[in-house]
């Protein structure tokens, strides 16, 4: 029976009760009100009396827009209701973690208060403590003991606020003088960043350029090199201005060496240097400064750069005698003799012997003072280059040419090799000929190559750098005319030097030219102008030409009977004289350091013949001596009747 009334029990629908509901005291309050028009009207933002007038108007009208309100917030809460769900599942959920959380630590608590009375009443601790405590920690093993507080006297306390008050003026003389020392660090450093900062701004003023480092954008940095240099020695043109302990500026330029570089010009016979000089023009003796440190850091990469490409170009000019043995460049000079150029270190840079006389050393100081101001022109070429429209782009990349530096160099030199050998050549000329009486003048006209006296008219007249004007100049062929005056004085012979190691001259070009000449002269009918390569082929043409002028004067000699020109280009004369059977000749020649003359005389009986020679001033025997050509050839006409 019993369990039949269970059972009934169970399948009998249930049934809940619920009391009456009562009227909430606080519907009318004012904070109930306000959070009903919250929920119902979304706020007091859109309620305005207009708004509720209008309402009121159609709820009297029979068009309730509360209606239409009410459906959109019912709309509008079940598009919530999910989202609320979400919240309250939420919610939920931390309330009964956070009553896990609760029950766990009361738990430990209870664990706690139970083991430490299970060493006083074990029984009563029993039931409260926790099956896994009761298994691993035994019962009583927890105590408690109640500790008295030691008595302090009043000596003792005083002593304990000495100490306290102690720590706290030590605590404070400490901070002062921290603060001391930072205040002196401080002043330090901003003295140390105002020095700084002036020699920053010296150098400014200096006229170098002051930038950021591009890796180190907190650092300043001087920019000495050159923006037409070089890629490898552009990129190198740029230093680190660092300050040190004592807030003086340091160069800093990274992993280059900080030895500083310069160009050397050497001359040297037979393995024996008689002339030197280096290619700097700043006097770095004395203090170090950093506008000084910057100077030969310029310097020195410039001087790199410099032999970097003199290398390049000696590679090419093989065919004009240069030499690369390591890294000294060896070009051919006058009489056996070679500019050296090579890089040593400014240190090791010595100063001109006082063997050497200050004619020696100027030609070295020369060179290297062109070819600092060549490789200069070179820059200005590249920036005037680049400044012009680009070539259309090309699958290849065309290679860097190489700068003009060693070319105008050995031109000049090579040029004034050539024109101290043919001054040589009509000095010696002139001599010889003045032993004979015979007039014989040359005139040396102005140079086209540089003029330094004309530098400033030409800067001032095309508003050109003077560096610019200086570079043309050197890189333009070589000309110089030479006018000479042959012993008839009717003639006049131009002789023009032009040197240019380029196509299609490559080296010195003599041009003899016979600007006027009686019409039927013999030497009227040689061609008016020739050229030659060789010095010495130039120099024979014009002992032709003087032996065809001699022959010419001699032919015109008046005597009883006129000498007549047989073979002019040989220095052939004949005279025929009265007497039959008897033949007389007569040979002129000009050389190099004598002028030879040989008459004789041929008939039945024999021959005779005679031979003078005029060596110059200096040479002349003691039977020449006081003897002229004039009147040996008068002297040979008389004997010859």
């Amino acid at each position: 029976m019993a369990e039949k009334g269970s059972l009934s029990s169970s399948l009998s629908p249930s049934l809940s009760l619920r009391a009456w509901p009562t009227k909430d005291a606080n519907a009318d309050s004012l904070p109930f009100l306000i959070s009903r028009i919250n929920e119902q009207r979304g706020g007091f933002r859109n309620i305005t009396e207009q708004s509720l007038e209008e309402e009121v108007r159609a709820q009297d009208a029979g068009e309730s827009k509360g209606d239409e309100t009410s459906t959109k917030l019912v709309g509008q809460d079940e598009t919530d209701l999910k989202s609320r769900r979400e919240e309250v599942i939420e919610a939920r959920d931390e309330i009964l973690k956070q009553v896990a959380q609760a029950q766990m630590e009361s738990a430990y608590a209870l664990d706690f208060v139970s083991l430490l009375l299970s060493k006083h009443t074990p029984r009563q601790a029993d039931l409260t403590l926790s099956p896994y405590l009761k298994q691993n920690v035994p019962s009583g093993s927890l105590g408690v003991e109640v500790v008295q507080l030691p008595q302090v006297s009043d000596a003792e306390k005083r002593e304990a606020d000495l100490v306290s008050t102690g720590w706290k003026l030590q605590s404070l003389n400490n901070t002062a003088d921290s603060l001391l020392r930072s205040a002196t660090r401080l002043e330090k450093e901003m003295e140390q960043e105002a020095r700084y900062w002036e020699q920053v701004l010296a150098v400014k003023e200096k006229g170098w350029s002051i930038c950021r480092l591009p890796r180190e954008r907190h650092t300043l940095g001087v920019r000495y090199g050159f923006s037409e240099a070089a890629p490898e020695f552009r990129d190198r043109g740029l230093a680190a201005l660092r300050r040190d302990g004592e807030g003086n500026i340091t160069l800093d330029q990274g992993i280059r060496s900080s030895k500083s570089q310069v160009l050397r010009v050497q001359i040297e016979h037979s393995g024996t240097v008689f002339a030197s000089a280096i290619s700097t023009t700043e006097d770095m003796a004395g203090e170090e400064s950093i506008e000084k440190l910057i100077l030969q850091a310029r310097n020195s990469i410039y001087d790199e750069e410099l032999h970097h490409e003199l290398h390049r170009e000696a590679r090419t000019l093989a065919n004009q005698g240069v030499r690369c043995i390591g890294d000294v460049i060896h070009l051919p000079y006058e009489h056996n003799k070679h500019v050296l150029l090579d890089l040593i270190p400014y240190d090791e840079a010595a100063q001109p012997s006082e063997e050497s006389s200050l004619e020696d050393n100027r030609v070295p100081a020369a060179i290297a003072l062109a070819a600092r101001l060549l490789l200069s022109h070179a820059h200005r070429q590249n920036l005037r280059r680049r400044s012009q429209p680009p070539p259309p782009l090309t699958e290849h990349r065309p290679p860097r040419a190489t700068y003009p530096i060693l070319r105008p160099i050995l031109a000049h030199l090579q040029h004034r090799s050539s024109l101290t050998s043919m001054r040589d050549f009509l000095r010696g000329l002139s001599n010889t000929l003045a032993a004979a009486t015979s007039s014989f003048e040359y005139e040396e006209a102005a140079s086209t190559s540089i003029d330094f006296s004309m530098v400033s008219e030409v800067v001032a007249r095309t508003s050109s750098p003077t560096a610019e004007v200086l570079g043309n100049a050197l890189t333009a062929p070589l000309q110089t005319s030479i006018t000479l005056v042959v012993p008839s004085q009717s003639t006049n012979i131009t002789i023009n030097l032009r040197t240019h190691l380029s196509a299609p001259l490559f080296g010195t070009n003599y041009q003899v030219t016979i600007t006027s000449s009686p019409p039927n002269s013999v030497i009227s009918q040689m061609p008016p102008s020739t050229h030659f390569v060789s010095a010495n082929d130039a120099e024979d043409h014009i002992l032709h030409l003087l032996t065809l002028d001699l022959v010419s004067t001699i032919a015109s000699i008046q005597l009883g009977d006129m000498w007549v020109v047989k073979s002019a280009h040989t220095g052939e004369l004949r005279m025929t004289p009265k007497e039959k059977g008897k033949n007389k000749w007569m040979v002129v020649t000009v050389g190099r350091q004598k002028v030879e003359l040989q008459w004789g005389l041929t008939n039945v009986a024999g021959s005779e013949m005679k031979n003078y020679v005029w060596e110059g001033r200096d040479k002349a025997s003691e039977e020449m001596a006081g003897r002229t050509l004039e009147e040996v050839v008068r002297e040979a006409g008389v004997e010859a009747v």
